[in-house]
């Protein structure tokens, strides 16, 4: 396929990628609205993981969205130098990352002010909470995405064929069924203690999902094409299906995590297969098959999804502290 003949890809912005941005944040929002007191929260946690569990595709395509920006912007720059792009592409980040990162800090700093602990002990607790992608809920997304684009710089190449994301994909498998095998106690138990030291922002996770953003910009017209010849109602129902491979999924981990289901909620291969069937659904939706007074929603949510993203991850700690204080457990 020649890029330069993909009027779509030469656009600005790409309407399906909107589109399943805003849905993105929507799930977000929705996964993070529960309105309970912290006890109540932690005893129904569990529950609420298996039960929310298909709005776990939020970050697999957020995550492939933006290495599918990352190679658009390849493609667009080909004489910047590799240092030139990737500091290009650090600075946006980091510029994000530091700004919210810094401000979950010094609410930490307040709460634990507040509750009389030491400047030494919160500080130590900010640093862990800050390299384990948890001072606020959704910030270890931040830190994949720093890691995996000094990795998309050197191997974006390697992904362009089908059969080298097969690879990738068979890889990434084998690292869940790994999870898997050492939380059953059948092989080394050593690396899921391991993983629950580090936490999500280690890439065993996520590097899948940049080998698929960059086939799917790649191959973006193919995509399309697939998605015209598949019916609606055939999209439906495999959004569906992937809905319930995704509950039973998390309901296995959920077994075998003892109902300690962090940091393996994205162990699974149906987040994959996730994202991978929501981009072969709206891949073909246009601006005009959706209502008008929706249009402005969609692009605003789209525009600023990182941010809300940050935001949300922030304001659900503050709102679970709140609903703490004003209603009983």
């Amino acid at each position: 396929m020649s890029l330069s003949n993909n009027s779509d890809l030469t656009k600005e912005r790409i309407f399906p990628l909107d589109l399943l941005k805003a849905l993105s944040i929507v799930a977000v929002v929705s996964f993070h609205g529960t309105l309970v007191p912290q006890q109540s929260y932690v005893n129904l946690e569990p529950t609420l993981n298996i039960l929310f569990a298909p709005l776990r595709f939020c970050v697999p395509v957020f995550l492939t969205i933006s290495f599918f920006l990352g190679e658009q912007s390849l493609q667009r720059q080909p004489e910047a130098t590799h240092y030139d792009w990737l500091k290009k592409r650090l600075t946006r980040l980091a510029i994000p990352t530091c700004f919210w990162f810094s401000i979950a800090a010094v609410l930490v700093l307040i709460k634990e002010e507040f509750l009389g602990k030491p400047i030494t002990t919160t500080l130590q607790e900010i640093c862990q909470l800050v390299l384990t992608g948890r001072i606020f809920a959704g910030a270890y997304y931040l830190l994949v995405i720093l890691q995996l684009s000094l990795l998309l710089i050197y191997l974006h190449r390697y992904f362009y064929q089908w059969r080298n994301l097969l690879f990738v994909i068979l890889l990434q498998g084998f690292a869940f069924i790994a999870i898997d095998a050492s939380l059953q106690g059948n092989f080394a138990t050593q690396f899921s203690d391991f993983l629950r030291l580090v936490q999500r922002p280690f890439i065993i996770y996520w590097f899948v999902y940049l080998a698929l953003g960059i086939y799917l910009y790649t191959n973006w017209q193919v995509l399309r094409q697939i998605s015209t010849g598949v019916h609606t109602s055939v999209k439906i129902i495999l959004l569906l299906l992937t809905s319930l491979a995704m509950i039973a999924e998390a309901s296995w981990l959920h077994h075998l995590t003892g109902r300690e289901l962090l940091p393996f909620e994205y162990a699974m291969l149906s987040c994959i297969i996730s994202a991978g069937i929501w981009f072969l659904a709206l891949a073909t939706v246009e601006e005009k098959q959706l209502p008008s007074r929706l249009l402005p929603m969609v692009r605003l949510l789209s525009k600023y999804s990182l941010g809300i993203f940050c935001l949300n991850g922030i304001l659900v700690h503050i709102f679970v502290a709140f609903s703490s204080l004003i209603l009983p457990d």
